[in-house]
């Protein structure tokens, strides 16, 4: 009998057995961080004033001493990621190539620890990122990430319900998507120990539950006004790499406080990010052409991105199904799963044309222009439509 690896615990790597990849109680910094925390509810106004940098520079470098739980560090990502891209994009026509060591400093270590790129990534934007409206509700966690009108994020550019959908519906898909995850661990290991089990069933539950995750897209069109967020919210994620023509030929240079400089050339936050679209790609069987997606697990945190590594050892829903060449109703309703899937990817084209690609064509004066690329530094479309395109099943008997 072929060897098979141990199922891996989710809870080993930071993934909650009812939220999945998303921070299931954000946590207040402890009060030695008050001058980052100060910055953080004021940002929008030192945005629109264009302060922040002077306040930034005037800021003593503070240890990580005091954070003293995961929650501390995550929550200490959220704020130096997001003070770092104001930093860099206070003045979008003349980027900072250089970051002070009052923030660059902890902002590396915090990185390091939890084994993350030093840049605000999809994690610090969404997973880690929420807030009840009403700190006073005693809401769990999953009935709040189901109602978009009872959370905020903690962390804001501009304050706007715009910004709070943009980051937030994925983190309520996110939510609906932990229920895939569980159900498709729970199926592996059924099979592993020779159970019986009704997997017609539980594709069609994957492709209800999908279904479902892409009728939440709609909260994010009617709550964030495209030309809004493509002028105000999406130039604050741009990343390093690849924006020479935004101003960083160099990248950005992280100050050290013994002087020294840590140069990166980093993507900016990204959908493709989100670990739970790549084990889902992986529970499924979809393969990828583009090395992309394997490219931004380095933006994941590190037991996020061990967690996949994890799961990829063990065999995919399509694996299982391939055992049961005869069973029509089997593929169908794989089939069904799969189709759902590709469905969802289709209405992320949707976003991306109707909030990045519709809004640059309205600013396009110059025939000449590039395109217009995702935070992440891809051209998104063409991107999207193929690992679109990608997810499909085709029996290999």
């Amino acid at each position: 009998m072929a060897f098979l690896p141990s199922l891996p615990d989710p809870q080993d790597y930071d993934v909650d057995s009812v939220l999945g990849f998303v921070a299931p109680k954000p946590t207040e910094l402890p009060g030695y961080y008050a001058p980052w925390c100060e910055l953080i509810s004021d940002l929008p106004r030192l945005l629109q004033a264009k302060t922040l940098q002077t306040r930034v520079n005037d800021l003593e470098i503070l240890t990580t001493d005091h954070l003293t739980t995961h929650a501390h560090w995550q929550r200490a990502y959220v704020v130096l990621g997001y003070l770092t891209q104001a930093f860099i994009w206070q003045d979008k026509s003349k980027p900072s190539e250089v970051i002070p060591a009052s923030l660059a400093e902890p902002f590396l270590d915090v990185c390091h620890y939890l084994g993350m790129k030093p840049v605000l990534a999809y994690a610090g934007l969404c997973l880690w990122n929420w807030v009840q409206t009403d700190q006073d509700t005693c809401l769990h966690p999953s009935q709040a990430l189901a109602n978009f009108q009872v959370i905020r994020s903690f962390a804001s550019f501009t304050h706007t319900r715009d910004e709070d959908a943009f980051n937030l519906v994925p983190v309520m898909v996110e939510v609906q998507g932990a229920k895939l995850l569980k159900l498709m661990l729970d199926t592996i290991a059924a099979v592993q120990n020779g159970e019986i089990l009704d997997l017609v069933s539980v594709f069609d539950v994957c492709a209800t539950t999908l279904t479902a995750m892409g009728e939440t897209l709609s909260v994010l069109h009617r709550n964030c006004e495209p030309m809004l967020f493509f002028q105000q919210i999406r130039p604050m994620l741009g990343g390093s790499a690849g924006a020479e023509e935004k101003g960083l030929p160099n990248g950005v240079a992280l100050e050290r406080s013994d002087g020294s400089r840590v140069l990166i050339k980093c993507a900016g936050g990204s959908a493709g990010q989100s670990s739970l679209f790549q084990l889902l790609d992986r529970m499924f069987g979809v393969r990828h052409e583009s090395r992309m997606l394997l490219e931004m697990r380095a933006y994941m945190p590190k037991k996020h991105r061990d967690f996949l590594e994890a799961v990829e050892l063990m065999p995919s829903l399509r694996d299982i199904i391939e055992r049961h060449p005869e069973d029509n109703s089997l593929r169908c309703a794989f089939q069904g799963a799969i189709e759902a899937f590709q469905k969802w990817r289709t209405k992320h084209v949707i976003i991306v044309s109707r909030f990045i690609v519709r809004p640059a064509a309205a600013e396009v004066t110059d025939k000449s222009v590039t395109q217009q690329r995702g935070t992440a530094g891809s051209l998104p479309i063409p991107f999207l439509k193929k690992y679109r395109d990608e997810t499909i099943f085709t029996p290999q008997y």
